[in-house]
């Protein structure tokens, strides 16, 4: 269990992260994170994640839920939810310092490879969502958040402001309760583990609201710099340096 002083990043890094997440439609694991493999370790990291991002795309759902586009997220998990559950059980016997460069290289990438479909042009059809939820939902079962790169595909479809964020969390919230059951068969979600994520997720409504009420205010060019910042460094240290727990 953390310690008084890892609580405290813990729970600032979700009240921050979440109030990110509800201006975008994502961030908010980005910025717990690194948080967590410093509090609890990396093997620790994705089933701790896995609880509290449930809970946070619950809350940024909830704010948002009438504009729910029901026929994206069918489509998007019917490839998703196989993928997850292989990547989960894959994330399940993968030692601590293999997985710890995995996230490092993910976090990495996610910066030219974000940017990069953005400036394709995608043109997006229902058809396409269970290939990208495929590839997506197996990625994310090893690094929790892909969400910088399944933005441009929502975006790509048409979905803006609170339909985006809407469908986006249901499509994220299914994605980690299926990576969670799968947890719970190889016993990574243990009692330290739903406890922190529970109460990390608890906060996590706070900042959702908050963030939906300013979601109109903030600069998106500013956020978008700040995130790609923590993505490199956070990124660079895990690569060179290995967590071996």
């Amino acid at each position: 269990m953390p310690g008084a002083l890892a609580w405290a990043g813990l729970l600032s890094a979700a009240l921050i992260g979440s109030t990110v997440g509800g201006v975008a439609g994502f961030g908010a694991g980005l910025v717990l994170l690194p948080t967590l493999v410093w509090a609890v370790g990396t093997k620790a990291t994705i089933p701790t994640l896995t609880v509290a991002m449930a809970l946070g795309n619950l809350s940024r759902l909830w704010w948002s839920r009438r504009e729910i586009h029901w026929s994206v997220v069918g489509a998007f998990l019917s490839g998703a939810t196989p993928a997850v559950a292989l990547g989960a059980i894959t994330y399940a016997g993968s030692r601590a310092e293999a997985l710890s460069r995995i996230i490092g290289g993910f976090l990495l990438a996610s910066v030219p490879l974000r940017r990069w479909l953005l400036t394709q042009d995608v043109r997006i059809r229902l058809a396409h969502f269970p290939i990208v939820g495929g590839f997506f939902g197996f990625l994310s079962a090893l690094v929790a958040t892909v969400g910088p790169l399944i933005t441009p595909f929502f975006l790509g479809y048409g979905l803006r402001r609170g339909s985006y964020l809407a469908t986006e969390s249901l499509c994220a919230l299914g994605m980690h309760l299926t990576r969670a059951i799968v947890f719970q068969r190889y016993a990574l979600l243990t009692g330290d583990t739903v406890t922190v994520g529970l109460t990390l997720g608890a906060v996590m409504f706070a900042g959702s609201y908050a963030g939906r009420r300013i979601v109109d205010r903030m600069s998106e060019r500013t956020f978008l710099l700040a995130i790609e910042g923590l993505l490199v460094l956070v990124g660079a240290y895990l690569l060179l340096w290995p967590s071996s727990s």
